[in-house]
């Protein structure tokens, strides 16, 4: 887990029959499923098969890299050098068509090979299709941007070791994820309880891909753990990526009950 602590307590249980089942650490208040699935071909196709359904008629459209463009004008205020950024979980390559604006180089990385081929192919660039934990490059990232893909994976704290390894001594690394602590999550696990609200999923095919639900207290904890320094963390929703005006200033930034969470951070003690 986030904090290597064995001590949990059922959150609550979920899926088409609630036969799933969230644990809650009583240390770091991370949310992660128990028992874990085998994670194997057969729990990613169940989990990913709809993932990897490419579309041939997609374009990049204005308002989507709008939203990356928001996104970057904030990443490129911590990240001085903006020499070579890294995007794990690329998918169709939007955010990596902003980035080059900002960066002078850029790479992505992403477990669909139909996906990496068509960013490859549309911007130009080099889009890797391989696991991150075994991915090696020729230079130093001055940023690497993971965007809800820590909570897919069963090994997180590899994959941190791993971006240190691979950032430049003054590089940042940038997690997004998902917030079980939001407002509206926590409202609707209130209504479950009290008999208002259906824990059961409508759809019979699904399969939750989240190994883990991560929280503030959750991430906190596990960047520090692992030797990094935390630059600044807030809530956001896909709205406003960076929680811009007072009323989002007030719900995201100072209660983090956004639907998402962001977080920077650098490699502690690193120079």
């Amino acid at each position: 887990m986030f904090c290597n602590s064995d001590e949990s307590k059922i959150y609550h249980k979920y899926g088409n029959e609630l036969q799933f089942t969230y644990v809650l650490c009583v240390n770091c208040r991370l949310v992660y499923q128990s028992p874990r699935p085998k994670y194997n071909e057969e729990f990613l196709e169940a989990a990913y098969g709809r993932y990897f359904m490419y579309n041939s008629d997609y374009k990049y459209n204005q308002k989507e890299l709008a939203i990356f463009n928001e996104e970057l004008l904030e990443i490129t205020k911590f990240d001085n050098r903006k020499s070579l950024i890294l995007d794990i979980g690329s998918a169709m390559g939007a955010f990596l068509k902003v980035s080059m604006d900002y960066y002078q180089k850029s790479v992505g990385l992403d477990v669909s090979k139909i996906m990496a081929e068509f960013s490859r192919k549309e911007l130009g660039i080099e889009v890797f299709n391989e696991k991150f934990e075994d991915f090696n490059y020729g230079e130093k990232f001055s940023c690497i941007h993971m965007s809800h893909v820590i909570e897919h994976i069963p090994n997180p704290s590899e994959w941190l070791a791993r971006a240190k390894q691979l950032m430049d001594p003054e590089g940042i690394l940038v997690i997004a994820v998902p917030n079980m602590f939001s407002f509206t999550r926590v409202l609707k696990l209130f209504l479950r309880r009290i008999g208002l609200k259906s824990g059961k999923w409508k759809e019979n095919w699904r399969t939750p891909d989240h190994l883990f639900e991560p929280t503030v207290p959750s991430m906190l904890a596990f960047l520090r753990s692992n030797n990094f320094e935390i630059l600044d963390y807030y809530s956001y929703s896909r709205k406003n990526m960076t929680s811009k005006g007072r009323i989002s200033y007030i719900f995201n930034r100072k209660l983090n009950w956004g639907s998402n969470l962001r977080f920077y951070a650098k490699v502690k003690n690193a120079l």
